[in-house]
């Protein structure tokens, strides 16, 4: 499933970076940067904070794929690690360990797919405020981010919780 994510959050920063590049040349000198709860918006930048809506997820995306790739080594210091049967999942071989790793990656790739997603539907919102095509970002239109947001983390926080037992009473 991990390949699935990375493939989404590749894509997902190409289809934002592609928005950005081809909007930029037609959006006024001022558009909104920030939204109230009825989708008005209350805040203002100059174009270049389409680029900003464009980098933030781009350097989330690279920071938390590095913060992913490092947490094996937080069982270097175990007070840092907060998972259930703690104990006896450090006594297991690495391989064992291993499974629960790919889970945290893949989490982590998967929770970057909501966000990405939720980055690239305000990004399109916004540029459809600043060149009148509309005047308010509905909620709806950035919904479906959030539905997979609460998805995801419900799952995998269940998967997560559940897998430490599984692998130290040997049944994954």
């Amino acid at each position: 499933m991990k390949r699935v994510y990375d493939a989404a959050n590749f894509a997902l920063l190409l289809l934002l970076g592609l928005l950005v590049l081809s909007a930029y040349p037609r959006l006024p000198a001022r558009i909104p940067t920030h939204f109230d709860l009825a989708g008005r918006p209350d805040g203002w930048s100059g174009r270049g904070g389409l680029i900003a809506l464009f980098a933030m997820p781009l350097v989330m995306t690279v920071v938390l794929y590095l913060v992913a790739r490092s947490l094996p080594t937080l069982k270097a210091n175990p007070r840092r690690l907060n998972i259930p049967h703690k104990e006896a999942f450090l006594r297991l071989p690495a391989e064992k360990q291993e499974v629960y790793w790919a889970l945290l990656r893949e989490f982590f790739a998967a929770l970057l797919v909501a966000v990405n997603l939720l980055f690239y539907l305000i990004g399109r919102g916004t540029v459809r405020i600043a060149t009148g095509e509309t005047g308010a970002l509905p909620f709806r239109a950035i919904l479906p981010a959030f539905v997979l947001l609460a998805a995801l983390l419900v799952v995998y926080i269940w998967k997560m919780i559940v897998l430490p037992g599984k692998l130290v009473r040997g049944e994954e």
